[in-house]
């Protein structure tokens, strides 16, 4: 089959990767990761597009060569920007495409001084960019039935490192493996699991190094099934919420969004060891939600939990034992998404134009995104709300509201949030408005 890539570019793509001058690939890395504070011309524009190409045709014709030149850049250039971006294009071309074309004896020695580099880079940057190069590369030998037995032994021990860039990369390293990497794992680690435990415990509630502490929420849930066992369940899902509280104090902008997303993945990942504890983590996500000392942008995430759970067929019988008062207040935060949508013009979002094209040259169009995305998420979070629940108690529901806040409220605002919500359930629940009416 002919190539898609000419003979010239396939003959100097081998040129450059079989060269001890490191030069040409570092001119690559500039092409490819230029500074994004600085616009780029079209001349940049197109040196990027070459790059790119120029790395595919490695990847296709010299996999293994290309695999073992930014493996060496990462693992032993000097400067620190090279070894950045020897990690950043390792990870753009995937170790797991790579690894597999490699000889034995070429991984063998890659693997030796993978664990050499991990113990003496200084850079936390550079580590956690290597964390994915890492993780996939262990996913890849493991699915591929074989071992790597020393990196399993290191990333154990560094869990309890007292070097706080160790914990931290070998949670990362075990957040980011494949699933089915995991799984495998999984079957053959039942003696690390007080070890493992242990750790999560402590890092998982310990703010006093946010990236170390989210960090270890991702191995968690990456981990999740060494820790079926009820009891020890029950102790990580308490500290993931302790955690998460309190990033939410410190943190509400940056480390708790991270933090929290990782919370929600767990529920849809693993609902059946969540289940017990499903009615109490949607207080907890209401409670957040209600908070109006944190961002919107904090409520609508403490609302993803929620909605991941309105999903799943393992939280039907739960959702539906919720008593009406927690109900009404599920249905109050996307109402007052509602709300906050609409435009002081008296149009809501994704009703009528979105301003004059002077508006849009002074920047207007950037705040009608924002709102179109909180409007968006309000009449998201009615459907699933309405489908998770029913027409009987969504009816009983909207009425209360609808008669106690909202149809009869000086604030035309509320009275549009109003004939939204009548809206919405009218296209869910046609049949049995009719028939309640």
């Amino acid at each position: 089959m002919e190539s898609e890539f000419p003979l010239e570019l396939q003959s100097e793509t081998f040129k450059i990767l079989s060269s001890n001058d490191d030069k040409a690939m570092e001119t690559l890395f500039s092409h490819l990761y230029p500074n994004p504070t600085q616009h780029q011309n079209h001349e940049q524009q197109q040196n990027r597009s070459k790059s790119l190409t120029f790395l595919q045709c490695c990847k296709h014709h010299h996999p293994d060569l290309l695999m073992i030149k930014l493996f060496f850049l990462l693992t032993s250039s000097p400067e620190i920007p090279t070894r950045t971006n020897a990690a950043r294009a390792l990870v753009f071309v995937k170790p797991s495409h790579l690894w597999p074309k490699l000889r034995p004896q070429a991984q063998a020695r890659l693997q030796a001084h993978f664990l050499k580099f991990i113990t003496e880079e200084k850079s936390v940057h550079v580590l956690r960019l290597a964390s994915l190069v890492l993780a996939e590369t262990i996913s890849v030998i493991y699915q591929n039935h074989q071992h790597w037995q020393e990196i399993l032994e290191f990333l154990f021990s560094s869990v309890n490192s007292t070097e706080e860039k160790l914990r931290e990369f070998s949670f990362l390293v075990f957040a980011s493996l494949s699933n089915d990497c995991c799984l495998i794992l999984s079957k053959s680690l039942h003696d690390r699991v007080k070890v493992l435990h242990s750790s999560f415990i402590g890092s998982l509630a310990d703010s006093r190094n946010p990236n170390v502490q989210v960090a270890s929420f991702g191995a968690v849930v990456s981990l999740i099934r060494l820790f079926s066992d009820p009891s020890l369940f029950h102790e990580l899902l308490r500290a993931m919420m302790v955690g998460v509280f309190s990033l939410l104090q410190g943190y509400e902008r940056s480390y708790f969004k991270s933090a929290f997303a990782e919370l929600v993945k767990l529920v849809s990942a693993e609902p059946l060891l969540v289940k017990p504890y499903m009615s109490d983590m949607v207080l907890d996500a209401l409670q957040i939600a209600e908070n109006s000392g944190v961002s919107d942008e904090t409520h609508r995430l403490a609302f993803e939990l929620v909605l991941a759970m309105t999903e799943l067929k393992e939280c039907e019988q739960m959702l539906m034992s919720l008593p009406h008062e927690t109900l009404v207040r599920l249905f109050i935060i996307p109402m007052k998404s509602l709300v906050l949508s609409v435009k002081e013009d008296g149009n809501g979002a994704g009703f009528g134009d979105c301003g004059s094209e002077e508006e849009k040259r002074k920047g207007v169009d950037g705040e009608n995104e924002k709102v179109d995305d909180v409007y968006e998420f309000g009449i998201k979070c009615l459907k699933k709300l309405c489908v998770a629940f029913g027409g009987d108690k969504v009816l009983a529901v909207a009425h209360e509201l609808l008669t106690k806040y909202y149809l009869d409220s000086a604030d035309w605002k509320m009275r549009h949030a109003g004939i939204t919500l009548l809206t919405v359930i009218s296209k869910e629940f046609s049949d049995e408005m009719v028939t309640s009416s």
